[in-house]
């Protein structure tokens, strides 16, 4: 007998193992196998039986005639002969021209001839407009930025040089302005004892009025709000005092 570490003929891991390791040759494939080998080998053959299309001979026919190389009796093989070309050597005089035929690429899609081409114009059309149309907002957006900024630099110069003139004028004994505008409101109003309809108007602020207030600090009271300093003479606010302008001391306005 056996030594007991071998599995007993008759035991349940002997029977098992038999179901698992029959390869004999009917018994290669289950019934499910077996039934989908069989639709496919059908499938094939009756592919095979089945006449060509049209479409399918066209384009066989094709395929042979583009691999197929120009025999020699051809009446155009002839007169190349003729003209020096060898079988196998490329066309003209130099040496690095093409030796096969340009492939012929078929047109497979169903849209008319320069249909394709039409549409990518289209859509590249369209693509630029819409580049456009994103620099031009961005441009209104910078430009409406810049105005923003030079409208709050004017209100601010503006009113900066009332103050600075109403306290310069008082300091000469100075107590009612050259012209209204060149005080603050308030205080122009105050002085006057104006009506209440008056005092709701709004104050008109131009780049020419700040001008005016900035030219009679200067030549009253040698004066420049963007200095912040007092010349003792002209002479001395010239030299001390790049321009009369704001662009002239800063690159705000850049």
């Amino acid at each position: 007998m056996s030594d007991d570490s071998d599995d007993d003929y008759m035991s349940d891991k002997l029977l098992e193992n038999c179901g698992t390791t029959d390869i004999r040759p009917g018994l290669l494939f289950n019934r499910t196998q077996k039934r989908t080998h069989e639709i496919h080998k059908k499938k094939v053959e009756a592919k095979a039986k089945r006449p060509k299309t049209y479409k399918e001979q066209e384009k066989e026919a094709r395929e042979k005639g583009l691999n197929t190389a120009i025999s020699s009796d051809n009446v155009g093989f002839k007169l190349l002969q003729k003209m020096g070309y060898k079988e196998g050597n490329s066309l003209g005089k130099s040496h690095e021209g093409i030796k096969e035929p340009i492939n012929v690429v078929l047109k497979e899609s169903t849209s008319g001839v320069g249909r394709e081409k039409h549409v990518e114009d289209v859509i590249k059309k369209k693509a630029q407009l819409k580049h456009q149309r994103i620099e031009n907002c961005e441009k209104e957006y910078l430009a409406a930025r810049h105005e923003r900024t030079l409208r709050n630099l004017l209100r601010s110069d503006y009113f900066k040089s009332q103050r600075i003139c109403e306290e310069l004028d008082e300091r000469e004994g100075i107590t009612k302005p050259v012209c209204p505008f060149f005080w603050t409101k308030q205080v122009v109003e105050s002085a006057e004892d104006s009506e209440e309809d008056e005092s709701d108007e709004e104050e008109v602020i131009t780049d020419e009025n700040l001008q005016l207030i900035l030219d009679y600090l200067r030549e009253t009271h040698l004066y420049c709000i963007y200095c912040g300093i007092k010349g003792t003479d002209e002479e001395d606010l010239k030299a001390n005092c790049p321009g009369p302008y704001r662009v002239d001391h800063s690159d705000d306005l850049d």
